[in-house]
């Protein structure tokens, strides 16, 4: 989504991302599962398409 489209979208970065700052909001961390988004990362390509496909089966919120 573009400016004023009421979309959304979300990132989980492995390295530092400068070149966000100023565009995105940080608004949480991965409290457990990192080895998931390192198995997740390795399925990446330069050219942005995933080596395979991906599918998230579960998902959830952790009460703090």
């Amino acid at each position: 989504g573009g400016p004023d489209s009421n979309g959304s979208q979300f990132f989980i970065t492995t390295v530092t991302t400068s070149w966000l700052d100023g565009h995105h909001v940080v608004f949480g961390k991965v409290l457990s599962g990192m080895d998931v988004v390192h198995k997740i990362e390795a399925q990446g390509q330069d050219s942005g398409e995933p080596k395979g496909k991906i599918i998230i089966l579960d998902s959830g919120e952790v009460s703090l």
